[in-house]
């Protein structure tokens, strides 16, 4: 069985409808996976507003995402701040939040990205 992932930024979202929405995307794929079918994932990311989608994925921080998706593997957060020209504390801040989101996840100082472009998409009520 392939899986496929994509990532939902969705804002301004009841907590009803998105439980309704995860109902309907489980019973899916729980159809597609006893036909033998490919399921595409996805995760979804909720905000309430969008003053909270804005704090919370700034420009620095989709800067970060872009950097960090574009290779393998960023050695440390020191090493992300040196190569986009950026103080280590706001840095450090910044990705701190992105794994908080799960957008960013760290292999011991490591970290890694396994989002890109191609796979998020904003749906606003």
């Amino acid at each position: 069985m392939n899986m496929a992932s994509k990532l939902i930024f969705r804002v301004g979202v009841s907590l009803e409808e998105i439980d309704r929405e995860i109902a309907a995307n489980v019973d899916a794929a729980v159809a597609a996976a006893e036909r033998g079918k490919n399921i595409e994932t996805k995760r979804t990311i909720s905000f309430e507003n969008w003053a909270t989608f804005f704090r919370s994925m700034t420009p620095n921080r989709i800067a970060i995402l872009e950097h960090v998706s574009a290779h393998d593997m960023i050695a440390s957060t020191r090493a992300l701040s040196v190569a986009l020209g950026r103080d280590y504390s706001g840095v450090h801040a910044d990705v701190a939040e992105l794994v908080k989101l799960g957008l960013l996840e760290r292999d011991g100082n490591a970290l890694r990205c396994e989002i890109g472009p191609d796979v998020a998409e904003l749906v606003a009520a």
